[in-house]
Parts: C-alpha cells; structure tokens; sequence
C-alpha cells in the first residue's frame, strides 16, 4: 500500500474511531482460541492476512513496533500500548472482513511442549523454520520487507524443540499475588512474555518480531490474562513509569497514539470493540483455572483441585485468593476426582521455564537483577510444589 493511501485510511479512522467511542461499540467481535478456529473460519483469517500483507501493512507494523520498541518494553505502558495496538491491527483486518478478531493462542496450555502445539502446524501458524525460512502454515514462504527483504525466520531456542514456558500454575500464581500494574506488569513480561519470544526465535526475537503472526497470537493471549486479572478487581489499576521514570496514570498518553491510556483499559466499550470467548463475571468461576488456561474442563477441575490440596502454608504464599476463599479439603471444581488422587497421582512434576538470555535482556534494557529475582522466584515456585507432590495435568 503506498504512503498516501495508508495517511488516509488513518485519518478516516480517527474521525470514525473517535466517533465510535463516543458512541460505543457497534460491532463487537469475539477473539477465540485459534485452536478451536474450524477450517473454514481459520480461511477467513488466513485470507485477511494474506490480503494485509499484499497491501503492505506487516511492515508497517513492524516499524511502528521497531520505532516505540524502548517506550513499550522495560515500563508499565506494556500491557495497555500492546492491547491499543493489537486493536489497531485488528481495526485494519476489518476493512478486510468485518467479523475479523485476532485469535490468541493459549500459550499456557502447550507450556510443557510448546514444539508440539497444534498451533505450530501446517493448519495454523507453521513450524519451525527450515534454514531458519518458515516453509509451512499460513506465512509459508512469504518475504518480509522490514527492516529489509527477508524470508519470515522462525528458529527454535533447541534445535528441533524448544524449552518449556511459564506454566498455567505459576501465572495463575502472579495474578492472584499483585493487585498493582507495575508487579503484575513485570512478572508477566519478564516471563511469559520473553520465554514464549525466546523460545520461537527468528523474527519473534528482533525489534520487528510483529512480522510473525505468532507476535500477535502471543499478546492476544497477554492481553487476556490482563483482561481476568481486570475483572477481578483491578479494571482501573493503572500505576507504575514510563522508561523516563514519569508516573504513570489513567490520563498519561500512549506512545505513537497519543491517547490517553483510560482509552485502552476496558474491553468492549469506547474503541476496545472486542471481547474473549469464556469470559465472565462470577469471581468464583474466573479464579479457576479454567480462566487462565482453557483446555478442557476436567483438565482445569484436576488442576484446581490439585492446588486447593497443596499445605495450607504453601496456598497463603503463591494461591492467596484460594486460601482465603477454598477451605483445604474441599471438593474440586468439577466434583469428579478426589483432591488425594489428582494431586498424587495423575500428571506431571511442573519443569524450569527457560530463563531470559543476557542478550534479551540487553535488547530491552531490563534490569537484570530483577529478571534475576523474578526467574529464581519461578524456580521456586516449582521446587516447592514439586516437593508438596503437586503433578500437573497440563
């Protein structure tokens, strides 16, 4: 797509996109799990994609992403400069095909294997790349022309494989342990966030990762967890710093936008015309499992029922909303397994995550001795529930 018409398709959408928050949402669509996509419902992203690229927005969004790299990393406008531009992708899509949503990708349920995810077959996304080139999957063979004409690389941190990701337990963990943006903010980027980068490699690790639509799959699915963590008290929290050490607030602007972050922060209402399939406002049913990962059902009832069995001590220190809210000894979720056998007996000892690499860590210009803290933290989150024989179902 050449410059001008790119200026003024924008311009047309600041005119509708203010209108339409002031007005409210006239089309409010669905992001799913890409893994419940049906072939045929699958096509009609695929060929939204393929039409965005024809028309040059991949690069596009790749420089936005390159430009702002050091403004929305390392600081508190992360998780609401992601979702406004997740949205704008979005809105671009729907010029395509009204009904289009970016899909998420429940990271958290493949985070023991993560090479193996349907996710990463020729079906959706494709696999790893063969000479580092993607070869399969919706981006299959495409040429990339930011920063420069290369082929979409993808180039798993083991070879063939790929080290495990943060699991369901520890980041149902984090939500529950921080009621402020800046701790939940950090614990969510200087974990999942990396590893899942990290672990895909190729583009997914450069200042251009948004060239693989796993970018946008990966922050669909960030974006949701901060969604439940909203509902669950905290959908006007906004606090923490800038990468200059400005505080931050409701009112602060959004890099490249120039929006108030308030503009970013409630879902399905002013330009958020979106909401996440499962969602809900019963705080008992989203601080299950079943909310932070969705596999099935009697997956997250062996996991609820596993944490609801660990010693007392151990739930006031990682699980505090299950403590204080799930008496130990009670009944799991889906009332069909006794808490003894889930925890004892069924699934697996939780794995390390992958740690950020140095280089990572330089890119972004973290502290490293926060990383550090938060990465020793994880292991031992694992070793104590390892040791209390909590075995995962995932």
């Amino acid at each position: 797509m050449k410059l001008g018409g790119i200026l003024g398709y924008f311009a047309a959408c600041l005119f509708l996109g203010l209108t339409e928050a002031q007005s409210g949402c006239s089309n409010v669509v669905v992001r799913r799990d890409i893994a419940s996509l049906s072939p045929q419902e699958w096509g009609r992203v695929a060929n939204v994609l393929q039409r965005m690229k024809q028309d040059g927005w991949f690069e596009y969004y790749a420089n936005i992403h390159n430009r702002e790299f050091s403004n929305i990393h390392g600081n508190d406008n992360f998780f609401p400069w992601h979702r406004r531009f997740l949205r704008d992708f979005e809105e671009v899509g729907q010029r395509y095909d009204r009904g289009f949503a970016v899909p998420y990708w429940d990271e958290l349920r493949d985070s023991h294997n993560p090479a193996s995810s349907v996710v990463l077959s020729s079906r959706f996304i494709g696999g790893n790349g063969f000479g580092s080139c993607v070869k399969d999957g919706v981006q299959g063979n495409w040429t990339m022309g930011f920063p420069n004409n290369h082929c979409l690389a993808r180039s798993f941190d083991r070879g063939s494989q790929m080290q495990p990701w943060y699991g369901p337990e520890y980041i149902f963990s984090v939500m529950q342990r921080y009621n402020d943006m800046h701790n939940f903010r950090e614990h969510i980027e200087y974990s999942l966030h990396g590893s899942v980068h990290l672990g895909m490699g190729g583009d997914m690790s450069t200042f251009w990762s948004t060239n693989d639509f796993a970018f946008w799959l990966h922050h669909a699915n960030l974006d949701r967890l901060w969604d439940q963590w909203q509902s669950w008290g905290h959908g006007n929290t906004m606090d923490g710093r800038d990468r200059n050490g400005t505080a931050l607030s409701l009112g602060s602007s959004l890099p490249h936008y120039g929006e108030p972050i308030s503009t970013a922060m409630y879902v399905g209402s002013g330009r958020m015309c979106f909401q996440y399939a499962g969602g809900g406002t019963n705080k008992r049913i989203l601080r299950a499992m079943s909310r932070v990962t969705q596999p099935l059902l009697s997956t997250a009832g062996e996991a609820d029922a596993g944490l609801h069995a660990l010693p007392e001590a151990l739930r006031r220190k990682w699980f505090p909303l299950l403590a204080s809210n799930v008496p130990a000894g009670s009944a799991p979720m889906n009332g069909t397994r006794s808490i003894q056998s889930v925890s004892r007996v069924s699934g697996k000892p939780l794995p390390y995550p992958g740690p950020l690499t140095d280089m990572w860590v330089a890119m972004h210009g973290f502290d490293r001795a926060i990383v550090s803290r938060i990465m020793a933290e994880s292991r031992q989150f694992v070793d104590e529930l390892n040791m209390a024989k909590y075995l995962s179902p995932y």
